[in-house]
């Protein structure tokens, strides 16, 4: 965690390749179940998911582009 930026950067495009950090947690419980220990702990992390993909999206929507 030296380099939280780079934390929240993997877990956006964890989470949001090829959708969205909501539709992907949906999936993962999904496949799992949501009594399993992946089920539960990806449910207990939602809200530093959905933390870090918002900060990422901030930074970007302040970005400038070229």
């Amino acid at each position: 965690m030296e380099e939280p930026h780079l934390v929240d950067a993997l877990i956006y495009c964890d989470m949001t390749t090829p959708t969205t950090a909501p539709a992907r947690i949906v999936e993962i419980v999904g496949r799992y179940g949501p009594d399993s220990i992946v089920g539960r702990f990806i449910r207990g992390a939602e809200p530093d998911i959905h933390a870090a993909t918002q900060r990422v999206e901030n930074g970007l929507s302040g970005a400038v582009t070229a």
